[in-house]
């Protein structure tokens, strides 16, 4: 993706990064504000979702390693990034925050509670935050999508079948692109979502209204 990126004439550089590592987090996010003179945007998008053998586990089935590495990942990351970055933001006195959550948060599916528990510790995570923050000019919003066709899905065992569900039970006719996101994500970044805080925006066509 920086390649893309300088390719059309932007300053974009990649910083490998475990957000499951907190002082990995500390020297990049240190890193990051000393080449860019502080930091602003805050996009929080690292997420898995394990299996076991190739099924959704069930609480049941469940082994604890692989629920502690999920909420490890999908939410203790972003509450490390945010702790991160919010001190540089506050400096600036502007900063979003945005996350990348799931309608899995506010739904019932068989299996997988460590990806939804995970999911719904967000939405607690940044309406707290989305509080604390917002008096220094720093908006905390998630966004909340339902499947979308990327190549991790298109890869998963099942997936063309997974995907031909989704689009069934989608009112728009079609599956999510990442594209959909993306503009969620413009616009929640831009000074025009400046009253937009502590919101889960829900990009789903319509599979999903609560």
């Amino acid at each position: 993706m920086p390649v893309t990126l300088r390719a059309a004439g932007l300053d974009a550089r990649g910083y490998p990064l475990d957000v499951a590592d907190p002082q990995a987090i500390r020297a990049t996010i240190a890193a990051v504000a000393a080449d860019f003179g502080g930091i602003d945007i805050l996009v929080n998008c690292a997420g898995i979702l394990p299996r076991v053998n190739g099924e959704n586990p069930t609480v049941e089935t469940m082994p604890l390693e692989i629920w502690n590495q999920t909420l490890a990942v999908n939410l203790t990351g972003p509450f490390l990034m945010a702790q991160a970055c919010v001190p540089w933001m506050k400096r600036g006195g502007w900063g979003r925050i945005i996350t990348i959550s799931s309608r899995a948060a506010r739904m019932r599916t068989f299996g997988n509670a460590h990806y939804s528990a995970s999911k719904s510790g967000l939405s607690g995570l940044h309406r707290i935050l989305a509080g604390e923050v917002g008096p220094h000019g720093i908006t905390v919003n998630c966004i909340a999508p339902s499947r979308v066709e990327t190549e991790l899905n298109k890869g998963m065992v099942g997936g063309a079948a997974t995907l031909q569900a989704a689009l069934k039970e989608t009112p728009v006719g079609r599956i999510g692109q990442p594209e959909d996101i993306a503009a969620a994500v413009a616009y929640l970044a831009s000074d025009s979502a400046g009253f937009v805080n502590g919101a889960i925006l829900d990009i789903t066509g319509g599979s999903f209204m609560p």
